[in-house]
């Protein structure tokens, strides 16, 4: 909560446990709250990652700073409302480092490069596999696949949630976490519990998976459209029996035949 104060209108800063501060309703205090909520590790890493580039920034001359500003006017992107913005020079240079850092490049940019055309990435699955038989069925892996094969002089980035509710269907982008960058996909299916493990740990007994990906040019530090897909599963769900033809037959004679079909009894299937 917070209070209209009646001290003077310069006064700014804290004393004990009061906070001065200046808003549109004039001079207002409110008390001094502390942050105890700890950094998760993807948190730590991003800052990490992003705290030399400010400093990177102010090395660059005013004319290499321009010309950032210069080609973040003509690449507009789109906010997490869907609204198409133009970021400063100064956010796009971070943004591109940052993104090298990412694949493993660690060269500091200088003047804004020229743009490669970055192309889009053709249809985007991901499937939950199991091994084991129902009831008792155990994760083994999540393929990854695409339409077609990534061109090799792109570098992939994978994002990926944690295992979220079936009924969760708006995956922010604060959900998705990098847990694979510069690997190639020499085949497909690609496999992904593994740097999916190492980042969010066991796999609970059923969930959605989002999968996010996209391509990074390790020249500039731009980054192509993302695709996403999404991979339900379930451990202890029970497999359907296979579908097969039924043949229903009176005195030996065929009266009908009955392609893909199950038999149930109190929703026991008890034949195919």
């Amino acid at each position: 909560m917070q209070y209209l104060s009646l001290i003077a209108s310069s006064a700014s800063g804290k004393a004990g446990g009061v906070v001065a501060t200046r808003g549109r309703a004039g001079m207002q205090l409110r008390a001094l709250t502390i942050c105890r909520q700890r950094l998760t590790a993807s948190a730590s890493e991003a800052r990490a990652i992003t705290g030399g580039l400010p400093a990177l920034w102010r090395a660059l001359t005013p004319a290499e700073q321009q010309t950032w500003s210069q080609l973040a006017s003509t690449l507009p992107t789109r906010n997490a409302l869907g609204q198409s913005v133009t970021l400063s020079g100064y956010a796009l240079f971070i943004a591109c480092s940052r993104r090298l850092i990412t694949i493993g490049i660690t060269d500091p940019l200088t003047s804004a490069p020229t743009p490669n055309s970055i192309p889009a990435i053709a249809g985007f699955a991901a499937t939950a596999v199991y091994t084991g038989t129902a009831p008792n069925l155990t994760l083994s892996d999540f393929q990854l696949s695409t339409y077609d094969p990534l061109p090799n002089q792109f570098t992939a980035v994978l994002r990926a949630s944690a295992a979220l509710s079936n009924t969760q269907a708006n995956v922010r982008a604060s959900n998705l976490r990098v847990i694979e960058a510069g690997v190639r996909w020499p085949t497909q299916p690609h496999s992904a519990l593994a740097p999916w493990l190492a980042t969010y740990g066991t796999a609970p007994t059923a969930g959605t998976v989002t999968f996010a990906l996209s391509l990074v040019d390790p020249a500039t530090g731009l980054v192509g459209a993302e695709i996403r897909a999404a991979a339900p599963f379930d451990q202890s769900a029970a497999t359907p029996p296979p579908m097969s033809t039924l043949t229903v037959s009176i005195d030996g004679s065929v009266i009908a035949v009955i392609p893909g079909g199950i038999v149930e009894i109190d929703g026991t299937p008890i034949a195919n």
